[in-house]
């Protein structure tokens, strides 16, 4: 005979156990910030302030590409802008159609903004069918399109500079092997290169000039096109070190042509080398003097200093710093790059009463060049309640989300509760002051 009373008993267990299960599910597992404000609050302002600008650059007759769109992020209250951040998207239609959203991550904005940096994102494509090769060989019209594009945002933002101030190349894939094109053929003008999973076929031929530039070439050990971003950047990496280059090659393991943690090399790497090259006037980029820097060797990962490596320093990477080197050594044998510090705490918390039971908490957060944006967690009276996630980033490096908003509401609020913000990392959680809660939004 069926039991429905115990039936029913294990039936409440059940949903009992399911409804702790997903609530500690929430507190642990990040969950999405808001892409909008739910109201005006004063003070609850972006997370990076600065201005967008686009263009579009319609191929001509002798042009190989079908469309060409550009978009610009400068940092308010920039009079002069010293220098441009390229990124260069990849092949395929999502790589192009995400890659004008380049300019709203907010760590590379993080490092655009210390060195009064502009941030240029582009949509290259070709007609259907066509390999991406039509926009990704510079002379096939691409690289007229960005100076044309660098000159029209010149005009369109008040800053005529835009054409000629020096630059950092990143390129992913396709996109490597056209910054390796416009770093060999304006080698004054680039101050440091990143070829990501590619950029090898064009730096066969070297010149003096060439071999001032410091370059990174970041491949994937699990790369299945091995050839094109493998086995020919390694080819050229050591080809050109041999020769002087102030290079590194960095095999990023477990990873395949996915961008992965490049970044946690590429920003602090760039970090060290803008600082390194630049002048104040910006008329002449410094030359690297590579017995400052550190030695990373290919085949140990050892990292030392470069005036105490035993072996021959042209057969292994240059680095600029212990820092980069450090961050190599992670990048090469786990993978996985860990931050040094940990993010800073939120500022600028406020707690206000939408409606009884129902809190409104906000707060500002710079973003910084290990961290970008981090996740955050939410405590109210001291207990846990909310983890929320930050800026990630996807297979081309895209950020997602493009948009956010720093708040949370809390649908069991009190008005007799207090609440703190935390900014968290893998070395753990920097909390801001507890807050009471206000009665009037």
């Amino acid at each position: 005979m069926f039991n429905y009373k115990l039936s029913f008993f294990l039936i409440t267990i059940f949903v009992v156990f399911l409804y702790f299960v997903w609530r500690k599910y929430l507190l642990i597992v990040p969950q999405t910030l808001p892409s909008k404000p739910s109201f005006f609050v004063e003070g609850n302002d972006d997370i990076l302030s600065g201005s967008f600008y686009e263009v579009s650059i319609p191929p001509t007759k002798q042009d190989w590409y079908s469309s060409a769109d550009y978009r610009l992020w400068i940092p308010d209250d920039v009079k002069s802008i010293r220098g441009l951040i390229v990124m260069q998207h990849g092949c395929g239609i999502d790589a192009a159609n995400s890659g004008l959203d380049h300019v709203k991550d907010l760590q590379w904005q993080a490092l655009a903004l210390k060195y009064q940096f502009a941030l240029l994102g582009s949509k290259l494509s070709t007609s259907k069918n066509e390999p991406c090769e039509f926009w990704a060989i510079t002379t096939g019209g691409s690289e007229s399109a960005f100076l044309k594009a660098l000159s029209l945002l010149g005009q369109k933002s008040n800053h005529p500079e835009l054409r000629k101030i020096p630059w950092v190349l990143w390129g992913h894939s396709g996109g490597a092997e056209w910054v390796a094109q416009m770093m060999k053929k304006y080698p004054d003008r680039t101050i440091a290169l990143i070829a990501a999973r590619g950029g090898g076929y064009f730096l066969i031929e070297t010149n003096s000039k060439l071999l001032e530039v410091p370059a990174l070439f970041a491949a994937g050990e699990k790369d299945k096109n091995f050839k094109d971003s493998v086995k020919v950047p390694n080819e050229v990496f050591f080809r050109q070190r041999q020769a002087g280059a102030p290079w590194a090659f960095a095999l990023e393991a477990k990873t395949g042509h996915e961008i992965a943690n490049t970044r946690l090399l590429a920003i602090p790497y760039l970090d060290a080398l803008i600082n390194k090259r630049l002048t104040k006037d910006n008329n002449e980029l410094r030359s690297i003097d590579q017995t400052q820097g550190w030695i990373g060797n290919i085949g140990t990962h050892e990292i030392v200093p470069a005036n105490q490596y035993k072996g021959n320093p042209l057969k292994a990477a240059w680095l600029p710093n212990e820092e980069t080197a450090r961050k190599w050594q992670e990048y090469v044998t786990t993978g996985k790059v860990l931050p040094t510090r940990k993010p800073k705490a939120p500022s600028g918390v406020r707690v206000r009463e939408i409606k009884e039971k129902e809190v409104l908490i906000t707060w500002n957060h710079t973003p910084d060049l290990e961290n970008g944006l981090p996740s955050f967690r939410i405590y109210r009276d001291n207990s846990l309640i909310q983890t929320l996630e930050g800026q990630s980033h996807g297979f081309h490096d895209t950020p997602n989300p493009t948009q956010i908003t720093l708040e949370f509401r809390d649908r069991q609020g009190s008005v007799n509760s207090s609440y703190r913000v935390a900014a968290v990392n893998e070395l753990g959680e920097s909390l801001s002051p507890s807050q009471k809660v206000r009665q009037e939004l």
